[in-house]
């Protein structure tokens, strides 16, 4: 009970001290986003040293890697990749359709399709089957 009473009467002081200091307590000042042009000069010579850095590093490790190649007569690696041209109106690649019928609907007949394969199968059977 006498915390609730400390933060109603304190609630009522913060309050005021808010609305005197513009919000959060904190004074704010005209053009805080904008940085000081010696701190992004700073920054930017910083940024150049560090790719020059990584640069340096990457072209000794490319001498690196070719003295192994030359040692081993090993050969680079092209890097180009041959892509197909991309379809028009598709995302993905096209898909295989269904099995193609023959012109002739009299001449499909999956029953003697699969009963002339059944054949086929069963007589390089040493034995006969009772069916047959």
């Amino acid at each position: 009970m006498a915390s609730f009473i400390m933060k109603q009467m304190m609630g009522s002081q913060l309050d005021k001290v808010k609305e005197l200091t513009g919000g959060d307590g904190e004074k704010k000042e005209a053009g805080a986003d904008e940085e000081d042009p010696e701190v992004a000069e700073a920054r930017r010579e910083a940024e150049e040293k560090r790719d020059a850095k990584y640069a340096k590093m990457e072209r000794q490790r490319e001498d690196v890697r070719q003295g192994i190649r030359e040692k081993y007569n090993i050969k680079k690696k092209e890097e180009e990749i041959a892509l197909p041209p991309p379809c028009e109106g598709r995302l993905t690649q096209d898909k295989k359709g269904p099995i193609p019928l023959p012109d002739d609907d009299d001449s499909f007949d999956p029953v003697k399709m699969a009963t002339n394969a059944l054949n086929t199968i069963t007589d390089k059977l040493p034995f006969k089957l009772p069916w047959k």
